[in-house]
């Protein structure tokens, strides 16, 4: 925002007073740094205030804008420009462009947690912390290969706390529900194992207990997970774009990280039966803001998936600020590494 800002800046965001803790104070943080890369476009000012008011949809486009624009100064930026499409008038969110080229033009959505995904989470929440409270030290891995059934949800939890207590190395198999690897290691570094023949997206969670006076442990739980809802979130958005344009839909999955994943399987299946011609790529983005010993720093994680039918595909200036900008990492909850679905589609950080 600068070095100096006004004091009243902060009275005039909803819940935020002039005692406002860390929580507050990084939001208007977050505020400011959007801000910078939106004022002086068309269609700014209002944008802004909707901002100020913390409307989840202009947050979203906000954050997605600041992806593309943060190191782009020379670019041109409108929202919700009014366009035609068909025979009707729609407004996609923004524009963007580098002038002389055409403009981009972009929808930007978030995935909420789906009733499935929030499910499958409660299931591995309960083994974990059942399996955690063993006072004992252990790592120990629970790889899922279906939903049990309450009594075989059971028995993986009884199976799994006898294994706490056996030998690194040891494997217990339940049917075909689950199996239980009794791992060495460190338990502060969480390290998933391969799956072989299985490269299934999967939901996980870990937990561990370090410190003196108890056992060090660590436990994880995988189990296959799919978020289905790619097909008709791309309709929906597709229908705010031009068709002879380029289009670009951009998705907050920050509360549903697994589609990080699951879309990218089932995004380029739409895309090679040459549907939805007028979006030139999917971009799946998540993203935190963390304290660091240079100050407070944005992690963007992103993932690319281009359409190789699209109408117009995206301009080199766009790939190189979704790709080159950021260094690589590509963690995988399958537990290989995840290749993505072509160069410029894999997992994003922010370099500082």
């Amino acid at each position: 925002m600068g070095n100096e800002v006004d004091p009243a800046l902060a009275c005039a965001f909803p819940g935020i007073g002039r005692r406002g803790g860390y929580q507050e104070f990084l939001r208007v943080y977050w505020f400011g740094k959007r801000a910078a890369s939106i004022v002086g476009a068309r269609g700014a000012d209002a944008f802004i205030q909707r901002l100020i008011a913390n409307d989840p949809s202009t947050s979203e486009e906000a954050s997605a804008i600041h992806l593309l624009r943060a190191g782009n100064p020379d670019t041109e930026l409108e929202v919700a420009p009014t366009i035609a499409v068909g025979t009707r008038n729609r407004q996609p969110d923004f524009r963007i462009r580098k002038p002389p080229e055409e403009w981009v033009y972009v929808e930007v959505t978030a995935l909420n947690q789906s009733t499935a995904s929030v499910q499958t989470l409660a299931l591995l929440q309960r083994v974990a912390e059942r399996v955690i409270s063993v006072d004992a030290p252990f790592l120990l891995e629970i790889v899922l290969s279906r939903d049990p059934t309450p009594s075989e949800e059971e028995q993986v939890m009884t199976e799994a706390e006898i294994a706490c207590r056996e030998a690194q190395g040891h494997q217990r198999d339940i049917a075909d529900v689950a199996s239980i690897l009794v791992k060495a290691g460190d338990p502060q570094v969480v390290i998933p194992s391969l799956i072989e023949n299985d490269g299934r997206p999967r939901m996980a969670v870990s937990r561990a207990l370090i410190g003196p006076g108890q056992p060090n442990r660590q436990m994880i739980a995988r189990i296959p997970f799919q978020d289905q809802r790619a097909e008709d979130t791309l309709r929906i958005e597709a229908r705010q774009l031009p068709r002879n344009e380029c289009g670009v839909v951009m998705v907050n999955v920050n509360r549903q990280p697994t589609a990080f994943e699951s879309w990218s399987l089932r995004v380029p299946e739409r895309f090679a039966g040459g549907q939805h011609t007028r979006i030139a790529a999917v971009v799946l983005f998540m993203h935190a803001t963390i304290p660091t010993n240079d100050g407070l720093a944005w992690l963007p994680f992103l993932r690319v998936i281009p359409n190789p039918r699209a109408t117009k595909p995206l301009p080199p200036w766009v790939v190189e600020t979704l790709t080159k900008r950021y260094s690589f990492g590509n963690a995988s909850s399958t537990g290989r590494e995840d290749p993505g679905v072509t160069a410029i589609d894999t997992g994003l950080r922010l370099n500082r």
